[in-house]
């Protein structure tokens, strides 16, 4: 096993000639593998104190018993990463370095943070209400804010990791991330369970802001190559290229929203399509999400330090799913790793069907962070490459902005399920959706991996 590790290590942190990586990106290449390691494990220790799948919800759920209002907690802050990003992919292609702007954006970021704890604070002297009105102003800015970082920060990562290599850096920072996710885990359950209500849940937020802004710190000095063209990475032949709009203008201008591009696309990238159709869908069929853990917590009469436990599960598991999914999302493609999430979410869902003991119930935070791991990183690297590699930042908003209306609609249609039939028909529902998304997303194609290996491949075609 020890010397498995250092051969993946060694292969990983290598960039070898046939793999054909620009000397501008393979100069920067450690160091940008280190610092966006360290970034990335930071920012999940923070976040994860402030989980929006597990403790968010159950400390609003000290504010309200509304399932809908709960439900719409993680699907807020998640339509608010999805939804600015194709507003900003135009001003985001014009830039000739993207690290710039989102550091910027990532200061933007971290700011209401800062208000979490604050509100815990404020809890016993502000009427219930009120509290929960002001979560729920923080969880959108929040959701916004990370939005506004989104197209950038993914771009960055774009340039400075090599398609060759983006599986392996994607499974191997995030499984030190998830280990760091799993000891704050660890730290949250001794703050909820060992202090006073709220003063636990606001020990947990400001442990979140300290985290962040470490994260921020090695994010800051990522290096970024200045020409776009050379870094570029390789392009599969079969991708269909699209025939961009003629410019009417007379002087050269840069819209803000370029609507033609967006019609083009859509128009004449079927695979496109299917993928938004797709992935539309799976949304759908994760609507239980931000249901999990109040369900929990509800159905098995736990204490709120359960929500810090289902945390660590997730966290673990996610491990788990990283390292496998790092080891073979060079060789198999993302869009496998996408589909094999899928059904790991399918499985989660017949488990919260049939569990009927807390242990069991368990398990299905264990899939669920599968089910995560597999779709963050298979997601991230399939939108990279459904599109020609200049128009790039444009497919990743359209990905991101036109699916995320679904990411809102799926908790008001699960809390109205649950509402009117209970929490085992709203899984049921989410079951014959994500077996539907899985069967439409895997006639997506990403670019082909053989056992040639991807560059070959590419100059063959």
């Amino acid at each position: 096993m020890p010397n498995r590790i250092k051969s993946f290590l060694t292969g990983f942190l290598t960039i070898r000639p046939e793999d054909e990586v620009p000397h501008n990106v393979a100069k920067n290449y450690r160091h940008n593998v280190t610092v966006g390691t360290l970034d990335l494990m930071f920012f999940i220790f923070g976040d994860s104190f402030g989980s929006i799948t597990t403790i968010i919800p159950v400390f609003a759920a000290t504010l309200t018993k509304s399932p809908l209002l709960i439900g719409l907690i993680p699907a807020i802050a998640t339509f608010g990463w999805y939804m600015p990003q194709m507003f900003l992919s135009n001003y985001v292609s014009g830039l000739r370095q993207k690290h710039p702007f989102a550091v910027k954006m990532a200061v933007v970021e971290r700011i209401p943070y800062i208000f979490f704890p604050l509100l815990a604070l404020l809890v016993p002297g502000i009427p219930k209400s009120t509290a929960l009105v002001l979560l729920f102003i923080l969880i959108t800015w929040r959701g916004l804010a990370s939005g506004m970082v989104a197209l950038p920060w993914q771009e960055v990562q774009a340039s400075v990791i090599p398609i060759t290599h983006r599986a392996r850096f994607y499974g191997f920072s995030r499984v030190l991330a998830q280990l760091m996710g799993i000891l704050s885990s660890v730290l949250a359950t001794i703050f909820l369970s060992q202090l006073p209500y709220p003063q636990n849940y606001a020990l947990c937020f400001g442990a979140a802001v300290l985290a962040q802004w470490i994260s921020f710190y090695f994010y800051s000095h990522m290096r970024e190559p200045i020409n776009e063209e050379e870094n570029s990475t390789p392009t599969d032949p079969t991708i269909q290229a699209i025939a961009l709009p003629a410019p009417v203008e007379t002087k050269p201008t840069r819209k803000i929203i370029d609507l033609e591009l967006f019609g083009a696309i859509l128009k004449q990238d079927k695979n496109f399509r299917t993928y938004l159709l797709g992935r539309s869908v799976i949304f759908l069929g994760a609507m239980s999400s931000g249901f999990l853990a109040v369900y929990g917590i509800q159905r098995f009469n736990l204490s709120d330090s359960r929500a810090a436990v289902f945390t660590g599960l997730l966290y673990f598991s996610g491990i788990i799913g990283y390292s496998v999914g790092g080891l073979l999302g060079d060789k198999v493609g993302p869009k496998r790793i996408v589909v094999a999430s899928v059904l790991s979410w399918a499985v989660g869902m017949l488990i919260a069907i049939l569990a009927r003991s807390e242990w069991v119930y368990y398990l299905v935070f264990l899939v669920f962070g599968l089910n995560t791991a597999g779709m963050v990183l298979g997601d991230s690297i399939l939108v990279m490459e459904l599109g020609e590699e200049k128009l790039r930042p444009t497919y990743l908003g359209m990905a991101r902005s036109l699916i995320g209306v679904f990411v809102l609609i799926a908790p008001v249609f699960a809390g109205a399920l649950v509402e009117a039939f209970g929490y085992n028909v709203m899984f049921t529902v989410c079951l014959v959706l994500t077996l539907l998304g899985a069967a439409i997303i895997s006639r997506v194609k990403d670019v082909p991996r053989r056992k040639s290996g991807l560059v070959q491949d590419n100059a063959a075609s």
